[in-house]
């Protein structure tokens, strides 16, 4: 007899038998009663920590959140493709059916163009491992500065990678594309057959195609604008994003995450069965025939929804410390945003806005972010007192042997810009154990990490009030700060400044003078947070060790209002301004950049530097970009005084035409000469500044401009009328409409020198925008009529007495005739180029007594951009007042290509040297009784001493009225076959260079025979050349003696000294080396003959000079 014993129905990928009771089923009798009603043995459980995990259970909406918001297909056969999954039964027509429309997250994040993709033939046939896609997704900036992520997808299996970049350069996706060919080749020994990319591989960054082509590897680009010809790469790619926006939608967690909300849907989609691959997952796919794992689907027990509340161990308690403290809280709150591995999780803080790789923790599924970080506050009572100074100690500890790492950078680095030597970007998750490693090759060098390794877990009783604004009365308004604008800072974070009271450092909100007495209210321990309701203890004077720190503290402090820094703050206290507009909504002073940057747009608007028009009316013309730049206007002591912004044409954008662009600049000797014969004669000098230079020109081209960042309007572009800063010929075009004015105000150009004007005895020169007008004391009124008329023309505010010049301190003392260049300011910024922990060198000489000779390996582009940014540095001081190290330089620059670790050394050693005597400045005026009536000029050779190709060293020294005018340190073009032949061109180049700066002293109108200027034309200045070989003196100056060699240039040089010489242009006379001022910028000397040769110089210790000129001009 049959039965119906049930209906068997598929439910959740599984078989189910439903039982139906039928009524006719005969009665239990007394013997089945007794059976049922036998007592049932207890049931062990199955699964323990000894065992395999226990399945996960949940409905299918839970599963739809926990795997990152798959389709309904992948969750149909979710549990027959993974293990450690069961799903309850689900209702077809309910809401627990998800489908796209169904979800909401997933409605508005998977919205798209439906494209059908036709998979290239020879897909079909490939074996995971041997047909890689590659795909670059640019992005907003997000979590630790990344700006794209890069996808690598195995075209068999499905399986992707994905990388993490800060940039986009040739040099990064090459050490990304080297670390994932290795990666496949060590940890799957597969090698890489067939690249499937766009057209940007072979037209943008031909280098990287070249490398895979030298791999061995085919490449297969797209064709230009053909984006489905890489269908592959381009769909997972917007799946994976698709995915990641609707777990963020979904999660409610801030955009900057999606460098983190990326990475989990890529580990998710890694492990979600597709309807496609016969409901196999690219993890099984990829792993079963890469691995040969037994069982490769993938774990899915560890899986929580995204974005759900998370309950993590404090460092206390998984450290087991402070045990004592039970009533101290064992947990933070946060929320998931990825996986590290199947037992370990990524957490993010919303209150400190880091992310947390932890194991410890729980989460309650049901609940997600909801954008209120109020809730997440702890009660800081709740930590014991001594527990609080403790930690704040430790803090401040850290913090003083730590230096900011800002300081280890110059503070006008561009960046910003077009530099390879810290590129970073994520390394791929090819299995649930993460990898990390560095690799060093020939274009760059990067590292492979998971995210930025995340700060320590926040100890209990901080971690909650970290961002909680902390309310200071001052004048009846609130003071805030962050903990966020502390760390950017490198300072004592918020919580140790929170409760300073408790230690001995005084940190005041309020003004600069000097108080006594300060009630308890205006230190940041206030009363509401003592631990016993009444106030902290007053804080004791700091000591010394922190008063740095405690000065740090209370300037900025008082930005929570201010928004910007004092005026007279000095210039290590101020924090980096921001590189890009995008960046000041979190700086600390972004008030006062926001008001500078209105301040420049005014003055704009006032010169009509632009009309606005519809984007439309630039057709046919390329619409150039734009950013702000800021920097900081300093005193002559480095204190500050106000932010200014500027907005700049990305005139690298601009084609190149073939027109002049090249505008005259002052040289470094001609300023030098200047300021001799004004020492020498008194003359009054006063400095200006020609505000927006570059905008009083007009343009003469058609230019469309971006709106700046910030002020945009959809569908408006800027057609620009003046010459804007970064545009090509915007110096050109401001160089002739200003000689223009001077023309017309009655001034000549001087020969030789296009940046230098004179009028009688009144000299005006300028350096782009700056300014300086030189005169007599008597020709006072017809100077100032000059530059009123002048300021007629052009905005040019100034008139005050010259002390700062293209970075240059003037200090004069007027009374002795005596005037000083200082680079003090330059040089300490030096600094930063130095290594940590900082060199102890003895700062006797700059360079030591071993020759340099070149490395032997190959250095890395990071070397290279370092060492190069030394030596450009120490190339600047060495040009401009600086001589004693342009030995030094010209020995360091040789190995600028590829500079070994000897050579870091040796412009570490240069730098040492510059920074202990940074104080040294150049003197004029020092001789007012020259031996001879003219110019001075010291010319030596060093003969053969370069061993690698025999070339000779060879300089100069000029010197007018006793202070040094100009000087060279260099290598000769040529091999030369004696001494004599060395020294002779070292003659000819100082001859040469002493008749330019001669023919410019005349057309200054300047005798240096006199003691007062003398108006009217003046006759050249006679060169006497000083020479310390006689041999050379004889072939020069006799008749009879004359030179035997083969080198046709050296003969020229030859008869064309003896011409000169016997015009009477040039005298050439015998010195002793060790009186020879060019002695020492031709060889290493020791240190006694070096502090020999700083007198010969000139460079005098300014220090107690300074300090006198200010009180006498007080």
């Amino acid at each position: 007899m049959e039965a119906k014993l049930g209906e068997v129905s598929e439910i959740g990928g599984q078989q189910v038998l439903e039982y139906e009771h039928s009524p006719q089923d005969p009665e239990p009798t007394q013997a089945g009663l007794a059976v049922n009603t036998l007592p049932i043995p207890p049931k062990r459980r199955t699964y323990t920590t000894w065992t395999k995990r226990k399945p996960l259970r949940g409905n299918t909406l839970i599963w739809h959140l926990r795997l990152g918001h798959p389709g309904p297909e992948a969750l149909r056969c979710l549990a027959t493709s993974a293990r450690g999954v069961r799903i309850k039964s689900e209702i077809p027509t309910g809401i627990q059916r998800i489908t796209t429309v169904n979800c909401d997250a997933c409605g508005v994040a998977k919205a798209r163009r439906l494209v059908r993709r036709a998979p290239r033939e020879s897909v079909q046939v490939a074996s995971p491992g041997d047909r890689i896609a590659i795909d670059f997704h640019p992005m907003s900036p997000g979590y630790a500065g990344y700006s794209s992520v890069w996808m690598f997808t195995d075209r068999a299996s499905g399986f992707t990678w994905d990388y993490y970049a800060t940039d986009r350069t040739t040099p990064a996706i090459l050490s990304a594309l080297k670390g994932f060919l290795n990666m496949m080749e060590v940890q799957y020994s597969k090698k890489v057959k067939v690249i499937e990319c766009d057209n940007e591989i072979t037209t943008t960054h031909p280098r990287v195609y070249a490398e895979i082509v030298q791999q061995g590897i085919r490449c297969e680009p797209s064709a230009p604008n053909t984006q489905a010809q890489n269908g592959g790469a381009e769909r997972v790619a917007a799946v994976i994003i698709q995915k990641s926006r609707a777990m963020r939608a979904g999660a409610k967690i801030p955009e900057y995450l999606w460098p983190e909300s990326i990475k989990a849907a890529t580990y998710l989609y890694n492990r979600t069965p597709s309807v496609r691959k016969q409901h196999k997952s690219p993890y099984e796919i990829f792993h079963l025939e890469c691995v040969a794992e037994q069982s490769a689907k993938p774990d899915l027990s560890h899986l929580r929804a995204y974005g759900c509340k998370a309950f993590a161990l404090t460092k206390d308690a998984q450290l087991q410390r402070n045990r004592l403290h039970r009533q101290t809280p064992r947990g933070w709150i946060g929320y998931l945003v990825g996986y590290t591995s199947s037992n370990s999780y990524r957490i993010w803080n919303p209150l400190n806005k880091e992310v947390f790789s932890t194991r410890d923790v729980t989460f309650n599924e049901h609940q997600c972010f909801d954008g209120n970080t109020a809730t997440l506050r702890d009660d800081l009572r709740a930590e014991d007192l001594a527990a609080i100074e403790k930690r704040i100690k430790e803090l401040i500890s850290l913090q003083q042997t730590q230096p900011n790492p800002w300081q280890r950078h110059l503070a006008n680095e561009e960046p910003d810009e077009i530099t390879d030597e810290n590129v970073e970007f994520i390394s791929p998750e090819a299995d649930n154990s993460v990898k990390t490693g560095e690799e060093s090759e020939p274009y760059t060098q990067f590292r492979f990490e998971l995210l930025p390794t995340p700060p320590e877990s926040p100890p209990s009783g901080f971690f909650h009030a970290i961002e909680d604004d902390l309310k200071v009365k001052r004048g009846g308004e609130p003071v805030s700060r962050t903990l966020a604008e502390m760390q950017a800072r490198n300072r004592i974070p918020f919580n140790a400044a929170f409760l300073a009271g408790t230690l001995q450092h005084k940190i005041y909100v309020g003004t600069r003078r000097k108080t006594q007495g300060r009630k308890s209210q205006e230190s940041l321990a206030s009363s509401e947070n003592s631990p016993e309701g009444g106030s902290l203890p007053q804080p004791l004077n700091q000591s010394s060790a922190g008063k740095r720190e405690a000065q740090r503290d209370r300037i900025s402090s008082a930005l929570g209002e201010e928004k910007g820094p004092y005026v007279g703050t000095h210039w290590k206290l101020l924090e980096r301004l921001p590189s890009s507009h995008t960046n000041i909504k979190s700086h600390p002073y972004r008030d006062a950049i926001q008001k500078a940057e209105e301040a420049h747009l005014e003055n704009h608007k006032l010169s009509q530097s632009w009309i606005e028009v519809a984007k439309t009316t630039a057709k046919g013309h390329r619409i150039l970009g734009c950013h702000w730049v800021y920097v900081y206007k300093l005193d002559k002591h480095g204190r500050f005084l106000k932010i200014k912004a500027r907005l700049v044409v990305r005139g690298d954008q601009q084609a190149k035409d073939g027109r002049d662009t090249y505008a005259a600049t002052l040289a470094g000797m001609s300023f030098r000469v200047l300021m001799a014969i004004a020492t020498r004669f008194d003359y009054e000098m006063l400095q200006y500044d020609a505000v927006n230079a570059f905008v009083q020109s007009t343009l003469d081209e058609d230019i469309y401009m971006e709106m700046p960042m910030g002020y945009r309007k959809p569908g408006v572009v800027l057609k620009l009328q003046k010459a804007l800063y970064g545009l090509r010929r915007s110096p050109l075009l401001w160089q002739k409409h200003f000689e223009k004015g001077l023309l017309h105000t009655g001034f000549r150009r001087v020969l030789g020198e296009d940046c230098c004007w004179v009028q009688g005895d009144i000299v005006f020169f300028f350096y782009v925008d700056d300014c300086v007008l030189c005169y007599p004391k008597e020709q006072e009124e017809k100077a100032k009529d000059l530059m009123k008329k002048l300021q007629e023309i052009y905005h040019i505010e100034g008139g005050k007495t010259l002390q700062w010049f293209l970075g240059i301190e003037v200090v004069r003392d007027r009374p002795n005739r005596r005037l000083w260049l200082s680079q003090a300011v330059y040089i300490d910024k030096m600094r930063r180029l130095l290594p940590d922990p900082l060199p102890r060198y003895r700062a006797v000489v700059p360079i030591a007594q071993e020759e340099l000779l070149p490395h032997t390996e190959s250095s890395s582009p990071k070397s290279i951009n370092s060492y190069q940014r030394k030596v450009g540095t120490i190339m600047y001081a060495a040009v401009m007042t600086r001589p004693d190290v342009a030995f030094a330089a010209s020995r360091l620059a040789r190995f600028n290509q590829n500079p070994g670790p000897q050579h870091h050394e040796a412009a570490d050693r240069a730098l040492w040297y510059l920074t202990q005597t940074k104080d040294l400045a150049l003197q004029f005026g020092s001789d007012d009784n020259s031996l001879v009536d003219g110019l001075l000029v010291a010319s030596d050779a060093s003969f053969a001493d370069n061993s690698v190709d025999r070339r000779s060293s060879q300089a100069f020294a000029m010197q007018l009225f006793g202070g040094v005018i100009s000087w060279r340190a260099n290598k000769q073009d040529t091999v030369t076959t004696s001494t004599t032949e060395a020294e002779l061109l070292a003659l000819s180049q100082a001859a040469k260079e002493a008749i330019f700066a001669s023919r410019l002293i005349s057309s200054l109108q300047v005798n240096l025979e006199d003691k007062i200027p003398r108006r009217g034309p003046a006759k050249p200045p006679k060169v006497t050349i000083q020479c310390d070989n006689l041999q050379t003196i004889r072939l020069v100056k006799e008749e009879l003696v004359k030179l035997r060699t083969k080198l046709r240039h050296v003969q020229i040089y030859n008869h064309w000294l003896r011409q000169e010489v016997a015009n009477g242009t040039v005298d050439v006379i015998y010195t002793p080396s060790t009186q020879l001022i060019a002695d020492g910028l031709t060889k290493n000397l020791t240190s006694e003959k070096f502090q020999n040769f700083l007198k010969q110089l000139g460079l005098a210790e300014i220090t107690a000079i300074r300090r006198q000129t200010e009180i006498i001009s007080d």
